[in-house]
């Protein structure tokens, strides 16, 4: 039903796949240990085989590879955009390999620009494999029970997960909102054609109105909140019921000593 669907950042798919079936904390724990490694290597290998394991771990949860390349597009540009910072920016110091318009371009410069861009794409892969598979409400929850240890700290642990559940569970809201609003001012002559800064200036036709929505839905989500007798600090029970069986222990354990292999190889 969702294999042509474009894949949206935040937008959980409720489909049956390995992946879905397992419960949130498996996941997590993997993935924070790839983002750890991530930032402790510089070693494009790593970088490499974490990438290729992210999307085929996206593909197999059901989302064709067609589907995945479309909803890349936002986070190309984004990439592009960092290249061309570092390329412009960085790595003074090193040797020219070439020059463009008397401007000249290093091979630290280009090996920051792919080491940055392929760093982002990890990130943004792990955000769309997590929000993918696991709703917002297991994330939440799985969250708060990860981090429940700390509420002897006094840390607000339960009102951290709810934050985490809204901004999750709002990102395809605001997504279609934009959609809405854009496609309205199309229908009233706005051209979002032309020049970059016309585009920029153009853009705030439909940034306002999208921030004026999100706040009336903020403040919507807070009465509803508070007649539905939500107070901060108490404690509350959980409408999910997950488990962290064997299922779960495999795949956790697999997941880690690959990651933990794969650094060790290249390191």
């Amino acid at each position: 039903m969702f294999a042509n669907v474009p894949v949206l950042l935040g937008q959980y798919r409720p489909l049956d796949s390995y992946l879905h079936r397992l419960d949130a904390r498996a996941k997590l724990a993997p993935i924070l240990l790839v983002m750890i490694l991530a930032l402790l290597t510089d070693s494009f290998l790593f970088y490499g085989i974490i990438l290729v394991g992210l999307f085929l771990s996206l593909i197999l949860s059901g989302i064709t590879f067609g589907s995945l390349l479309r909803s890349m597009r936002p986070v190309v540009w984004l990439v592009i955009l960092t290249s061309f910072y570092h390329l412009i920016f960085s790595g003074k110091g090193s040797s020219a390999l070439f020059e463009i318009y008397g401007w000249r371009i290093t091979s630290e410069a280009v090996r920051l620009a792919g080491f940055y861009s392929m760093r982002l794409l990890i990130f943004v892969s792990i955000a769309f494999l997590l929000t993918l598979t696991s709703s917002p409400s297991e994330l939440a929850e799985a969250f708060s029970k990860m981090l429940r240890p700390l509420v002897r700290l006094r840390v607000p642990v339960a009102e951290l997960s709810m934050v985490l559940f809204m901004a999750i569970r709002f990102i395809p809201i605001l997504y279609d909102e934009f959609n809405a609003v854009r496609h309205a001012q199309i229908v009233r002559g706005v051209d979002f054609s032309g020049s970059l800064l016309a585009r920029l200036r153009k853009s705030t036709y439909i940034v306002i109105p999208v921030l004026v929505a999100a706040v009336q839905r903020a403040d919507d989500v807070a009465r509803a909140m508070q007649a539905r007798g939500y107070h901060a600090g108490r404690d509350r029970t959980s409408y999910l019921s997950s488990h962290f069986t064997a299922r779960e222990t495999v795949f956790c354990v697999g997941s880690c000593m690959f990651a933990g292999l794969a650094f060790w190889w290249v390191g």
